[in-house]
């Protein structure tokens, strides 16, 4: 039932499939040996499931170019492409980290046309990292709590947690990189105004 929900969760848009992730590892936190079945088939599964959505991007970006350019999406996918112009391998793995973030950059992806060989391996360590986590936080949450109801919980509401921090994370983060673009070229016209003024 993982495999699956997080093979079509991945697949699938704005599904959220970290908080199940949390949910099953801090149901079986009592077995060292689940704990590391239920990473190995998240990472193997978000894996694939993150190319599959690449590949349905890629084969529908002529039908699905002009509905995202006119969604609600579009400048997140805009900005997912700014990004990923910089750096491809930094903005994949941001954008599986971010809740929020990876349906964006796989659009950009797809809409681009971009190589699912070079995708493959920036998803692999993503996928790796981010199944690492959640998996862990489930683990952690079945230790605090040994009654599987309460542990799964727990679990969720640090999955939900550690996401809400993220994105304000990511809000600071691009409000300061805002800022400094906005008072860059104040401070440059205003060193400049200074001195072109003519002296009294």
């Amino acid at each position: 039932m993982l495999a699956l929900w997080v093979l079509v969760g991945s697949a699938i848009p704005f599904v959220p499939t970290g908080e199940v992730v949390s949910a099953a590892a801090a149901v079986g936190s009592y077995s060292k040996l689940n704990a590391w079945l239920i990473f190995l088939i998240t990472w193997v599964c978000s894996v694939i499931g993150d190319c599959l959505l690449l590949l349905q991007v890629r084969f529908g970006a002529r039908w699905l170019r002009p509905r995202i350019q006119r969604s609600r999406f579009a400048p997140q996918v805009g900005q997912a492409q700014t990004a990923l112009s910089r750096n491809s391998f930094h903005a994949i793995v941001t954008g599986r980290l971010i809740p929020g973030g990876r349906t964006p950059v796989i659009a950009a992806l797809g809409l681009s046309h971009f190589p699912l060989r070079r995708f493959l391996p920036a998803s692999i360590v993503a996928c790796g990292i981010w199944a690492g986590i959640y998996s862990s936080v489930g683990t952690i949450g079945g230790k605090i709590a040994h009654h599987p109801v309460w542990a799964t919980v727990i679990a969720i509401t640090f999955a939900i947690s550690i996401g809400v921090g993220v994105q304000q994370l990511q809000r600071l983060w691009l409000a300061r990189q805002a800022r400094r673009r906005v008072d860059g070229p104040e401070n440059d016209s205003g060193v400049t105004a200074e001195a072109t003024t003519p002296e009294k």
